[in-house]
């Protein structure tokens, strides 16, 4: 319509960019003009035969510009770009990676009290002789180790037993009804595998699953272990399992009692946790 206005405009004698400007139209719309779809060109037999002897048995997995080339040793001059149309019009091109579920990426959580938020996560530890495993459990509330399980396996057996051992230490065996704790894990296997989410379920325990590649959103646990790492790993070297969990339990045992937190005010863990203790029964 405003073409056509612009058309009867330049007829009376007004020049066409006043016309345009005149009645809203850009340049760009006047002058567009919409491109018929080009009919599909034919095949070439020989091509068409050249690439099916190519894709016979594992050949089949090939890309453009593998066949390409493959149908060149066959002197037969062609263009890969050639090779690349006859691929998708026979519906031989290579399927696309097939993505997985758009996960909804977890908010950060600051929790205000004890027993409310907890992350866990495993990490490795060289012990001279081979890889060892810390599976770790945090309270993000005071920083504390609340469950851990140091082993040569890290399996969802591990993150089960430690998982247990955190709920035995805050709770004397179960969380009790009413009571809401959530847990934030990473997708790895052991932490989706059945065994450890039905003793999650059984334990009264929430768990919450952080994004795909996605650390950020475990601030607390993955913290923790970059700390451990720094401040005990690297500075030894491990001459077999045996020592290397004796790093780890002397570096437990250090940072619950006297490892300054700058989150907690410059405090340990388990000297936070008591100042906040003795705060509610004055208050009380």
């Amino acid at each position: 319509m405003k073409r056509e206005l612009v058309d009867t405009l330049t007829s009376e004698g007004t020049p066409r960019t006043a016309a345009m400007k005149a009645v809203g139209l850009a340049s760009s719309s006047y002058y567009y003009r919409p491109v018929s779809k080009r009919k599909p060109r034919a095949l070439d037999t020989g091509l068409v035969a050249a690439i099916n002897k190519v894709r016979q048995g594992h050949g089949e997995v090939y890309g453009y510009r593998k066949v390409t080339e493959a149908v060149r040793a066959m002197d037969i001059m062609v263009n890969g770009k050639k090779v690349l149309r006859h691929l998708r019009s026979l519906g031989l091109t290579q399927p696309k990676r097939v993505k997985g579920l758009v996960w909804t990426r977890p908010a950060v959580i600051k929790p205000e009290s004890a027993n409310t938020y907890w992350e866990a996560d495993f990490t490795y530890v060289w012990a001279g002789d081979g890889n060892t495993y810390l599976c770790a459990i945090i309270d993000a509330w005071d920083r504390d180790i609340v469950g851990d399980i140091f082993s040569n396996r890290c399996r969802a057996i591990e993150a089960v037993q430690a998982l247990e051992k955190a709920v035995l230490y805050r709770f004397g065996g179960r969380v009790p009804e009413g009571h809401h704790l959530t847990l934030r894990v990473d997708r790895g296997s052991q932490f989706r595998a059945h065994r450890f989410r039905e003793a999650a379920r059984l334990l009264n325990v929430t768990l919450e699953y952080a994004g795909i590649k996605c650390p950020e959103d475990k601030p607390y646990i993955e913290s923790f272990i970059g700390s451990y790492k720094t401040e005990e790993v690297y500075r030894h070297e491990y001459r077999g399992f045996a020592e290397a969990m004796t790093g780890w339990q002397t570096y437990r045992a250090w940072y619950r009692e006297d490892r300054l937190h700058q989150a907690l005010a410059y405090q340990s863990p388990r000297n936070y946790a008591r100042k906040a203790e003795r705060s509610i029964l004055l208050v009380a």
